[in-house]
């Protein structure tokens, strides 16, 4: 359990014990070998406290109940409990053309044979979108029984309630060996996507292959890198050495507390979908 007492990621107020949870949200960030939890505010725009610990879908139960010991602010009393997926297991569709009848077959298709998972769906109603996705079945009933009136999103359907940039701009969001890619334009979006990396060229390759299919040009084209991503590192070398316009993403909408040991480029993968809940 030293995992436990070493989070990936920490940062908190030291009010947090003392918030009044019946005002705020608790977000519970559920991703491919993680679990992540954030106390927040939504009308202020303040964030209390974001803890993540790595873990597997075996370890999780016992993980839960060490990291509700202790962090205390880890609890079901909020006024809103949002249980959000990060695992790009999904499908968008048209609502137009949605049938759950086929939802099973169209995931699977997607993401090819799915064992042992729960499905669900968000309706994006301002886009007019359907997002099927598929979370891990003992994850699903552990999260469910310890937060029961947690409200269930996938992390593209929180993005797609937001309208999109004018401008091309890109954001990938680097979580651990997983990149998410998103793409707006013109005020909507046009990529949505997330891909497991193994190496620094596989995040370029994706980065430049989206930008080519998209014909996005370099010149005109904003990437936001954002995440766990360290700028000394050879993945940021790597990108900075062939991505034209990338810039770490330095501008909060939220109230974040002070860390030297969180960068502001970290909060603001985090702060990309508060936003989307406030």
């Amino acid at each position: 359990m030293s995992n436990v007492l070493h989070p990936t990621v920490h940062i908190e107020d030291a009010a947090v014990e003392s918030v009044d949870t019946a005002a705020a949200y608790l977000l519970v960030q559920v991703g491919n070998g993680f679990i992540g939890f954030a106390s927040f505010q939504p009308q202020r725009r303040q964030l209390y406290a974001w803890t993540v610990y790595e873990t597997t879908a075996g370890e999780l139960e016992e993980k839960l109940s060490a990291i509700a010991a202790k962090h205390t602010w880890v609890h079901t009393s909020y006024q809103k409990v949002l249980l959000v997926q990060y695992a790009g297991t999904n499908a968008l569709v048209p609502a137009t053309l949605n049938s759950d009848a086929g939802k099973t077959h169209l995931l699977e298709l997607v993401n090819g044979s799915l064992h042992n998972t729960v499905t669900v769906k968000d309706i994006v109603l301002q886009q007019s979108m359907v997002n099927h996705y598929v979370v891990e079945a003992g994850v699903a009933a552990l999260l469910n029984k310890r937060f029961p009136k947690g409200e269930w999103w996938h992390v593209q359907s929180l993005l797609l309630t937001k309208r999109g940039s004018a401008e091309a701009v890109m954001h990938v969001t680097i979580r651990f060996q997983e990149v998410q890619l998103t793409v707006e334009r013109g005020g909507g979006w046009l990529l949505l996507q997330s891909y497991m990396y193994q190496t620094p060229e596989d995040v370029l390759y994706h980065i430049l292959h989206v930008m080519e299919q998209l014909e996005l040009s370099q010149e005109e084209t904003t990437v936001y890198l954002q995440g766990l991503i360290d700028r000394n590192s050879v993945l940021y070398d790597v990108l900075y050495s062939y991505v034209l316009n990338l810039q770490l993403k330095e501008e909060l909408q939220y109230s974040f507390p002070a860390s030297d040991a969180v960068p502001v480029y970290l909060s603001a993968s985090l702060d990309q979908v508060l936003v989307c809940v406030s």
